[in-house]
């Protein structure tokens, strides 16, 4: 008979350091801390949110200092003060409410704090007024307010029945299955008993903007009646404002940031930080707000497997918005403002229908978005997120879209650019032609309507073919202040980069090396985990995805080294190189010098592709010429990876595919519109209910304090059931190994297993399981390991610990005697390894695993990856690069038992100098070339290091030369070659970290 569990219902006596909740053991703490997706993560957020409703931060008198003394009270005008007379208002005489942003007139704005960095604020702008609406302000104002004072979950009976009902409505149950759930005797008294009855009781939840359908009247007709499924735009920006979610991550006030008071270098991230932000609000009266739009479309597949339905969504966000958490798709910060229609018209003539159904799509857009063009035009008061008034503008920021959608809102033919004057016969040119205006395509369109009728369709046709124009009459941007084509339709890194590099890198390095040579080289490489492995090849893969595209770019470099021209392989290399630079969160002039000069290298090189026979002549790409275009979008509007379509993707499979299979597949806008009307309402309903609960339980424990005030009271945590749901969290950010580390150094958990199996250094954090994988003596690992010099390499190891001396991978041994004071070793068989990022030295990096498995009948060889450790007490990772550092592969991680030792036994790869290059790249490659170090008999250098020296995880290729060895596989092809190239492109933040040196 199995033995009963313990009673758990004891007090909890360990409490958790990051978040208070309190377990029965620090087993169980660490567990909690482990969980990425936990509650303990709301907590911290809701600690920050909270902070940002109850304190106003403002700037510094002087316009540029340093982010480090951006540190005062905060300053709010009274009602009557000076900051109002501009507007000729009359406001009322509560004060303005607390809020995050500023101006030098009125509440003012903290940038983010980074240290070393200058920030120059926008003076008089943005300033702030009473009367605004809150979040909560507007849940309270409901029809229905009066009857939640009483029962906040009305109108459903409790918490617990609005917690079913909610799940109810957000599964993807037909009504029939509804109604047949509630049918059963599940013991829950209930208020409704069918699917009609729940979602009668959820149209009366709180809304968000509510959608609105019309006929529209397309020029020639068509099969079905058009109809447009819409929602306002200002009321989408008004709810992204008001979101609480969002509020701690909205900013408004444009800035310049420096990398020294002397302002000489410019540091560009997010879109506030740029020249247009800037310039837009020099063209505003003093005091407005910029409100920068960003709109997204693209055509979407609905039907799965056959059906051909299509729907082209618009989403809507803000600029506004941390681009960081604005690419969260759980967080809703893009919302579906629009379904276009797609018409089938009748016209015989299919290039009249691609004329008319473009047409179509701007007159539908023109519809929808008129009140953001009023509104760029004249202003509009708006309720920022703490319920203040603002009054705003809003031009367009950016516009995401592929190549197609960008030159059909750009209103252009697919032979030229929707962002400069270039055509086909100029895509291949190594310098950025003028931009296109919105001057110089509305000249285009009035002189092809001057020389023929625009319904005279197919003369039309001939006229704006010559014209590089789509046929377009009324384009969306015409009359749109402040919005120019050129400046809004931004560069888009999904498709630019990657789907580029998919189509065009990849199939010439195929035709280059040949197919049957590039798909070996591909099914040799050993990846680290979580990374996509290619045991078939690449040249026959079919449904390919932006996550493929990524992981052919990681080695696509080191694979073909050896069986391609050098100056063909540079060529792919720079492009490489332009790609991955492109991709950082922020930029510098500096860097942006550099990232130019990549580019330049491609086009110093392209004819090498040309050369060896895999591209014709014609350079008729239009992702290419774009590409010219980054480096200026850069400085006007910031990184460009906030301008990725990859968030936009995914919402629309949560906003469009989603909604489109839960019915019936019939009349799919309109099914599409009523599923997302109810899921935001549950959302709304679950945000404000548990914000209004929370501050009724705030209230309730000060009266308790104030009553009955002991430390009981005062050290009282929630428990977890106090917490919302995991689709209320703010963001899921990786597990931090840093923090539980700081915490067990603490002593937060006091009985913790010893050592501690989760330590970190100063750049590098390290997790292993509890339990060790094997437990084996000195001599028997080394057997295991094939390790021959195990026992000398640790007795060397206790000798340096000893005098003091560095760890080096030396391979000396100065001891002739081998006797250790112990014989037993615990064996882990991999390891986590963290970091922090790059460009965010504040921001954890999603930890990777290290792998150093002893030979078996999977792995003949063992498998054992590779490593970057510290070899200069003086060294600095990730900002001096490999400087000072040393790749090691890692081959057993042990700890003597009885023993705090972690240690861990690696070998030795040297640097091939490379003639001609002070910094030993390769020239063609532009990675290090490594060797495997060996003694004067053949055998490998390896020593034992402390397990904290490693600095990062790393990634290596074979140098598989002119041609790969036929009798390589893919489990004999790292042991069995001596040479290999640090790949450098395997993740981007080891990318950065070994680029740092070069510059």
């Amino acid at each position: 008979m199995p033995k009963a569990k313990a009673n758990r219902g004891g007090l909890k006596m360990i409490s958790c350091p990051r978040c208070g909740k309190r377990f029965f053991s620090e087993t169980n703490v660490l567990q909690h801390m482990n969980q990425p997706t936990g509650t303990c993560r709301f907590a911290s957020w809701h600690e920050e949110c909270s902070r940002s409703f109850s304190q106003a931060r403002c700037p510094p008198s002087d316009n540029s200092v340093p982010c480090s003394s951006i540190n005062r009270p905060p300053h709010f005008p009274s009602a009557d003060s000076n900051a109002y007379q501009d507007w000729d208002l009359n406001p009322p005489s509560p004060e303005v409410h607390e809020t995050e942003d500023f101006t030098m007139d009125a509440p003012e704005e903290v940038i983010p704090l980074v240290p070393g960095k200058f920030v120059e604020v926008y003076e008089g702008s943005s300033e702030v007024f009473p009367g605004g609406k809150s979040f909560m302000d507007t849940f309270h104002e409901d029809q229905y307010s009066g009857e939640r004072r009483s029962n906040l979950y009305f109108p459903f009976a409790s918490q617990q029945e609005w917690q079913f009902a909610s799940w109810l409505l957000r599964s993807r149950l037909s009504l029939t299955a509804i109604d047949s759930l509630l049918a059963l005797d599940i013991g829950i008294p209930l208020s409704f008993r069918t699917g009609k009855q729940l979602r009668a009781r959820a149209e009366v939840l709180p809304s968000g903007p509510a959608w609105l359908c019309e006929e529209m009247e397309p020029e020639s007709p068509t099969k079905h009646p058009v109809r447009l499924f819409y929602r306002q735009p200002l009321e989408c920006l008004q709810s992204l404002l008001s979101h609480p979610l969002l509020a701690p991550h909205i900013s408004f006030v444009p800035r310049k940031v420096w990398t020294s008071a002397a302002r000489v270098c410019r540091i560009y991230d997010e879109w506030l930080s740029g020249d247009r932000a800037w310039e837009i609000q020099d063209a505003l009266p003093r005091g407005a707000t910029v409100l920068g739009v960003v709109l997204s479309s693209d055509k979407t597949n609905i039907s799965v497997m056959t059906g051909n339905r299509v729907a082209h969504p618009v989403l809507i966000s803000l600029a506004n918005i941390d681009a960081s958490i604005r690419s969260k798709t759980s967080l809703h910060g893009y919302l579906l403002l629009a379904l276009l229609p797609i018409p089938k018209f009748v016209h015989k003539t299919t290039r009249v229908r691609g004329l008319l159904q473009d047409r179509l799509i701007h007159q539908a857009l023109n519809r929808v978005l008129t009140p953001l063009k009023t509104a760029a035009t004249v202003g509009i008061m708006m309720s920022d997120p703490a319920g203040n008034l603002r009054y705003c503008y809003t031009p367009l920021a950016s516009w995401i879209a592929d190549t197609p959608e960008e030159c059909l809102i750009a209103a252009t033919s697919p032979k030229a650019s929707p962002i400069t004057t270039a055509t086909s016969k100029n895509f291949g040119d190594p310098f950025r032609h003028p931009p296109r205006t919105s001057s110089i395509t509305l000249s285009a369109i009035q002189r092809a309507c001057a020389e023929q009728d625009p319904f005279d369709y197919k003369n039309f046709i001939k006229v704006i073919r010559a014209l590089r124009l789509n046929g377009v009459v009324e384009p969306i941007w015409k009359g749109w202040p402040l919005s120019e084509p050129s400046d809004f339709i931004t560069p888009e890194p999904l498709h630019h980069f990657h789907r580029f590099s998919w189509d065009h890198d990849t199939r010439w390095c195929i035709l280059a090396t040949g197919a049957a040579e590039f798909d070996y080289r591909f099914s040799l490489l050993q990846t680290l985990v979580g990374y996509r492995a290619f045991e078939d090849g690449v040249s026959k893969l079919k449904q390919v995805t932006g996550r493929d595209h990524r992981a052919v770019q990681r080695y696509i470099v080191g694979v073909i080294a050896g069986s391609v021209p050098r100056r063909f392989l540079t060529a792919i290399r720079s492009l490489m190189d332009f790609r991955y630079l492109a991709q950082a969160p922020m930029f510098t002039d500096d860097s942006l010098t550099e990232l130019a000069s990549a580019l330049q290298d491609f086009y110093d090189n392209k004819d090498a592709i040309t050369a060896a026979g895999a591209r014709k002549d014609s350079w008729e790409i239009p992702k290419l010429e774009l590409l010219q275009s980054i480096v200026p979008s850069i400085r006007l509007s910031g990184a460009v990876m906030q301008w990725s379509a990859d968030p936009t993707e995914h919402a629309h499979v949560q906003e469009i595919k989603v909604p489109a299979r839960a019915g019936n597949n019939r009349d799919y806008y309109n099914q599409i519109a009523r599923h997302l009307d109810r899921a935001e309402k549950c959302l709304r309903f679950d945000i404000a209910t548990y914000m209004e609960s929370k501050r009724g339980e705030e209230d309730l424990r000060v009266d308790e304090i104030e009553g009955n005030e002991t430390e009981q009271d005062k050290e009282h945590e929630p428990d977890e059931e106090e917490f919302p749901t995991d689709h209320l969290a703010a963001t899921r950010s990786p597990i931090n190994y840093f923090t539980i580390a700081d915490a067990l150094v603490r002593g937060c958990i006091p009985n913790a297993p010893r050592p501690y199996r989760t330590f970190s250094t100063a750049t590098t954090a390290f997790h292993l399981s509890t339990k060790p994988s094997l437990r084996l003596s000195v001599d028997e690992a080394a057997a295991v390991f094939n390790l021959p010099d195990l026992r000398a390499a640790i007795s060397e190891y206790l000798h340096r610990l000893e005098s003091g001396m560095p760890h080096r991978v030396s391979g000396v041994r100065s001891q002739q005697d081998h006797q250790l004071p112990f014989d037993r070793l615990q064996i882990w068989c991999k390891v986590r390894v963290q970091q922090m990022r790059y460009h965010s030295r504040q921001t954890p990096d999603t930890p990777q695993t290290l792998r150093a498995f002893h030979p078996s009948t999977v792995n003949p060889h063992g498998l054992y990856d590779a490593a970057i450790v510290n070899a200069d007490p003086d060294s600095d990772w990730p900002q001096r690069g490999l400087e000072g550092h040393s790749v090691v592969q890692l081959r057993m991680i042990f700890r003597p038992l009885h023993s705090e030792l972690l240690a861990a036994y690696v070998q030795r790869f040297d640097v091939v100098a490379q003639q001609g290059n002070t910094n030993n790249r390769n020239a063609g490659t532009g990675m290090y070339l490594v060797r495997r170090a060996v003694r004067s008999n053949g055998s490998r250098i390896g020593d034992v290091l402390p397990i904290t020296l490693i600095r990062s995880p790393a990634h290596l290729i074979p140098h598989f030369g002119k041609e790969a060895h036929s009798r390589l596989t893919s489990q004999t092809s790292y042991e069995l070659s001596s040479d290999f190239w640090l790949n450098k492109y395997w993740s981007k933040e080891f990318y950065y970290a070994l680029s740092s040196s070069s510059r």
